[in-house]
């Protein structure tokens, strides 16, 4: 018999910042059994897709599933949780150890990364989360045109794997080594269009995935204007700020790129604006 499916994700509007988790739970037939999205205070991004990953496998041990196939976006949550990758956080320690021991409640459970376009219902409960208990949405009512007294703002997030070396950098990074670069994009603007939506969210998750295609998998210092510019992650968040903004449509504007190097470590780019 087909496993249950476990789609989880975490949201963290920060990162950290305000954090939510999300988790829909899929029966053998595709019937949706379970959902839920908790908010978590202040966290980072790889803390709420644990928290996730945990509701979710909490709710389906109550449900008294045999086998599950669990859905993450999160490329690091994944690779550690199938024992790929060390745990070397120590706020995220805890939770995996946590989360390993509610997986062995199943017969089986495989765990499974999948494109961030494809888990937009759990994204979605996580996002509700925080919506409901910081209370955006309701903030700034527009009027009769759309407009509004303030700046909504959207963020997303993002990922791709790729290799650089820094010239001239004093120490190892000079060589050859790789990264899962974590990117986040906020975009902002103040009119909304007929339907209450300042910029699709899913129209911003492919401007970036656009832009990101060309670095995925490659080498950067080969990839323009790399092959000119040294790739360090200064000049990538500049960079993938510039391209987004010759991407993203009319009404909005690019407000912030960050690119993490690793859970520890980020770097972000604004451009100054008169």
């Amino acid at each position: 018999m087909a496993p249950h499916v476990l789609w989880a994700d975490g949201a963290s509007r920060g990162n950290p910042g305000p954090a939510a988790t999300g988790f829909v739970i899929f029966d053998a037939n595709g019937v949706e059994v379970a959902s839920g999205g908790r908010f978590l205070g202040t966290a980072t991004n790889h803390v709420a897709e644990y928290e996730a990953v945990l509701d979710g496998l909490e709710a389906a041990r109550d449900l008294d599933v045999g086998s599950l196939d669990v859905r993450l976006d999160s490329e690091l949550v994944v690779r550690q949780l199938n024992g790929e990758y060390k745990v070397k956080d120590d706020k995220l320690r805890p939770l995996h150890r946590a989360a390993t021991e509610v997986m062995e409640c199943f017969e089986a459970v495989e765990v499974t990364h999948v494109p961030r376009e494809r888990n937009e219902r759990a994204d979605s409960l996580a996002n509700e989360a925080i919506d409901e208990a910081t209370g955006s949405k309701m903030a700034n009512a527009p009027d009769s045109r759309g407009e509004t007294s303030g700046m909504y703002e959207l963020r997303v997030s993002a990922h791709f794997d790729a290799a650089h070396a820094l010239h001239g950098y004093p120490g190892e990074c000079s060589e050859l080594h790789g990264h899962t670069w974590e990117v986040e994009v906020t975009v902002a603007g103040t009119v909304l269009d007929d339907v209450g939506i300042v910029y699709d969210f899913k129209r911003l998750k492919a401007d970036v995935a656009g832009v990101l295609e060309a670095y995925d998998h490659g080498y950067l210092n080969e990839v323009p204007p790399f092959d000119e510019l040294n790739p360090t992650a200064e000049n990538l968040a500049r960079k993938i700020h510039d391209a987004l903004e010759a991407r993203v449509g009319e009404g909005v504007q690019v407000r912030e790129v960050a690119v993490w190097e690793s859970p520890i470590a980020r770097i972000a780019y604004r451009r100054n604006r008169d």
